[in-house]
């Protein structure tokens, strides 16, 4: 995963982390169930008490959830999982500013927790706050240099700002660690496109839509530098294919 995890007090309870990458794709941490009993008296233990949660979490019951993990946190304030796993939730339905304060309160109580602070990048990089996300997917890379989705985000981050060589060397980077993501190599064409470097942005643009044959997108980025490049018949013919895959797309 690239991803490095301190040991310590929760460090037996792999908590799922979906991990999304801002345009597409995410991936699941795999849950590792406690053998926790109940403690004194019958009552659940902390860590039953999160594995129920995080149960109903990948069932989908997220109301369930997050009333397991504020439960998680009544018992113990600063507990990370806790906080990140609500994170988690308020991600998922696009509650950014939420989650931004879900995620930070999870790093502090474990500065380490290296997925807490990349979907932090990521709900700051959807409040358009594009220095921040690129701080934060920064802060991962200097524990994780190979990390694809912080490399692949920071690339996106810093485009946005108007780096656009500097997101080329991060979406190169991405690419050497995962080449088979359609939304980098995309990216990557965007980028060249903007420095006017016609010929290696038509390359990207064209393995992204080889990796994901209905990237809208990818064809109307594709139709744009063919244009620029004179060959209007490829560019009506990307843009068609643009219309067929979103109908609504302009």
């Amino acid at each position: 995963m690239g991803s490095k995890r301190r040991g310590g007090r929760w460090g037996h309870l792999l908590i799922p982390a979906l991990l999304v990458a801002i345009v597409a794709g995410g991936y699941w941490l795999k849950v590792s169930p406690t053998s926790a009993i109940s403690g004194s008296g019958g009552r659940e233990s902390t860590d039953t008490l999160l594995a129920r949660g995080v149960s109903m979490h990948n069932a989908g019951q997220y109301d369930a959830a997050l009333e397991a993990y504020r439960k998680v946190l009544e018992r113990e304030p600063a507990h990370p999982r806790g906080h990140y796993n609500i994170g988690q939730i308020y991600n998922i339905r696009g509650q950014n500013a939420d989650a931004q304060r879900a995620y930070e309160a999870a790093l502090s109580g474990d500065p380490g927790f290296l997925d807490a602070r990349l979907n932090l990048g990521v709900v700051l990089y959807r409040q358009r706050q594009f220095s921040s996300a690129a701080h934060a997917f920064r802060r991962v890379l200097q524990v994780s240099p190979t990390h694809p989705l912080a490399l692949f985000n920071l690339g996106i981050s810093v485009l946005e700002l108007g780096q656009t060589d500097e997101a080329i060397r991060w979406l190169r980077a991405a690419l050497r660690e995962d080449v088979k993501r359609a939304d980098t190599h995309y990216y990557l064409g965007l980028a060249m496109e903007r420095r006017g470097r016609l010929p290696e942005a038509r390359a990207a643009l064209l393995k992204a839509i080889e990796l994901n044959p209905r990237y809208a997108d990818g064809y109307k980025a594709l139709a744009r530098v063919y244009l620029a490049q004179g060959e209007k018949r490829l560019a009506l013919e990307a843009l068609a294919k643009t219309t067929e895959l979103n109908p609504v797309s302009k």
